[in-house]
Parts: structure tokens; C-alpha cells; sequence
């Protein structure tokens, strides 16, 4: 059994924002880089009118891209937006037919997997699930920071997919929920807007100790306001709390049978591609590793919170960590 690496094409999103390239072009760039074979995309940021306004010539460019590049697609990342509506949450059926077209578009594309989010009810899973089928794509809801494989949440959908038990119910791991430090591009952004030394070890400290994320982000406002921090640093700080998880890269076991894909976050990975500073990939593939099936893993780079395209080069980053991935994976 093996891991699949390949990418997302979200990894380039300031590529991608500067109107570089087109779509088409981008992924030639992924296939002569060599950065596959696996390849996902976000339909809302990559194909203009997507779900329902999509022009078939852009499917056709894209997927012809892909097969001349011998790249395989892997996961079409749909939203579910439930407060699109604004003054409340999208109801059950709202939820279903916002859902739906993306679905269909993913099957008619012939992605196998189309990632979900948490916010989806299970009466809303329920509906989905025969759309899906029908279709032949497995739904993997996104397990992203600030969630991890036993928050409640999470565990509240552990359950519905148990009820259901279809194979077209699934998850989809994001190793920002597993991580073991804060990024330092992500410190350096902070101490760069003005936020001290001491700031960023009172930052640190309590992004390390225990309690919900939002409450640990606010006893660090009120500490560092107190301290005369800048406004603009403790305003910034909050990303740190719910995009970067604590849970530990153990907890991924438990939804193994489930996992329908992977994303494999990451925001650096040193020189000699050996490490992450930030994340312990050595311990996480290991788990994965003992899946006992092929599971396929999208190298998502998210420097881009914090660097431009002037700072570093995604098509680089994820480079450097498929030669981290593969080091990792020829030791276990």
C-alpha cells in the first residue's frame, strides 16, 4: 500500500492571482515540473461560474491539460457556504441543492472525490449521499484546523457516516490540525506589523497550552494589549489560533477506513528536504503509511497567508516537499 503524492492547484494561488497564468498553462507548468501525478483544484477558484455557469470549453482545456501532462485528478474542492444567505443559515434543503450541481460537475469531470466541510448537517449528508453515488464521487468532509479527528464536530459526522455507512461518505485529513509549531514565516509576519519578543513568546506559549482556540486567542489579546502591543499584530495573531491545530498526528488512526484522500499542508520545509518545521511529517505518513490501501495526498502549500510571490515560488515549495515526502516514505 502507498501514498499517492501530487498537489492542489491552491498551493499557487499568488501564481495564480497575479493572472500569470491561465489554468491550462499552470498545469502545464505542474507537469513539467513534474509535480504530480496527483492533481486537485477548487472549483469556485479555479473555473469561472462554477458550479452551475461553467463554460465547457474551460473543462475541456483543463482536462485536456491534465492528460498531456499524464497527471491524474484526484479531488474536486467544493464549498459549503452555508451562510451565503447572510441573515441565516442555509436550511437542510438549501444546503442540498447549493451542494448538488457541484457534485454532478465533479463526476462529469471525473474527479473521484470531491472535498466537503464541516457545517453540513447529517440530514444534509443523508440527501447527498445517493447524489453522490449516483454520480460515482466520494465525499470527503475536511478535517481542518481548528477541528481534529475527535472534536465534536467531527465526531457528530463519525457517527451519521457509521449510520449510513456508504463508501461514498468520507474524510478528508488536513495535517493543519496536526501540527507542532507555529510557522515561523507566520512569526515573522507578526514581529514585522510590530509585535515584540516578548509578544511572540506570549503568543507562542499560549498557542501551546490547553483550552478552546478562541479562548486562547483572547486571553492573548487581552495580555498583549495590557503589554502596549500594536493593534495590528494582535488582530493578525488570531489566524494563529484557528488555522493551526494541536492535535496530536496519532489521532489521524482513527479515521483511517474513512480517509478518501489527504491534504498534505505545509508552509515550509528545509533546505535539505528533510524536515518541517512546523508540522512532524515523519510521524503523520507513518500513519498513513499503515492504512492498508492506496491513498492519494495533495501537497498543499500555505505560505501564501503570509508570503508573496516575490518571497518564495509555490511551484518550488512544493518541490522541496515531495523531495521531503519521498525521504520520509522511503524510511518507513
Amino acid at each position: 500500500m502507498s501514498i499517492q503524492l501530487g498537489l492542489t492547484v491552491y498551493s499557487m494561488t499568488n501564481e495564480w492571482l497575479s493572472g500569470k497564468y491561465t489554468l491550462p498553462q499552470l498545469v502545464d507548468e505542474i507537469g513539467r515540473r513534474k509535480l504530480g501525478p496527483g492533481i486537485e483544484m477548487i472549483g469556485f477558484q479555479s473555473l469561472r461560474g462554477f458550479p452551475n455557469k461553467v463554460d465547457k470549453r474551460d473543462i475541456k482545456d483543463f482536462l485536456d491539460a491534465v492528460e498531456r501532462n499524464e497527471l491524474i485528478l484526484t479531488s474536486l474542492a467544493g464549498n459549503a457556504d452555508i451562510a451565503t444567505h447572510g441573515k441565516q443559515w442555509m436550511d437542510t434543503d438549501q444546503s442540498v441543492a447549493f451542494m448538488k450541481p457541484q457534485i454532478e460537475l465533479a463526476g462529469e469531470m471525473g474527479f473521484p472525490v470531491m472535498r466537503i466541510q464541516i457545517g453540513l448537517t447529517p440530514e444534509v449528508l443523508e440527501k447527498l449521499e445517493p447524489i453522490a453515488a449516483k454520480a460515482k464521487v466520494k465525499l470527503g468532509m475536511e478535517i481542518h484546523a481548528p477541528e481534529g479527528a475527535n472534536t465534536p464536530k467531527v465526531l457528530a459526522t463519525r457517527e451519521v457516516y457509521d449510520r449510513i455507512d456508504s463508501e461514498y461518505l468520507g474524510f478528508v485529513p488536513d495535517f493543519s490540525a496536526t501540527m507542532r509549531a507555529i510557522p515561523p514565516g507566520m512569526l515573522s509576519k507578526l514581529t514585522g506589523a510590530g509585535l515584540s519578543q516578548a509578544g511572540a513568546e506570549l503568543l507562542t506559549n499560549l498557542w501551546k497550552s490547553e483550552g478552546a482556540p478562541i479562548q486562547r486567542y483572547l486571553a492573548f489579546a487581552e495580555q498583549a494589549r495590557a503589554a502596549g502591543e500594536p493593534e495590528l499584530p494582535i488582530a493578525q495573531a488570531k489566524l494563529i489560533f484557528t488555522m493551526f491545530g494541536r492535535q496530536t498526528p496519532e489521532s489521524w488512526a482513527e479515521l483511517l477506513p474513512r480517509t478518501v484522500h489527504i491534504h498534505g499542508k505545509f508552509y515550509e520545509v528545509n533546505e535539505a528536504c528533510t524536515e518541517s518545521a512546523s508540522i512532524d511529517y515523519a510521524a503523520i505518513l507513518k500513519v498513513f503509511a499503515n492504512a492498508g490501501k492506496n491513498i492519494s495526498m495533495s501537497s498543499e502549500w500555505e505560505g501564501h497567508a503570509f508570503l508573496d510571490m516575490e518571497e518564495q515560488c509555490a511551484f518550488d515549495m512544493v518541490e522541496r516537499h515531495h523531495k521531503m515526502c519521498r525521504h520520509m516514505i522511503d524510511q518507513l
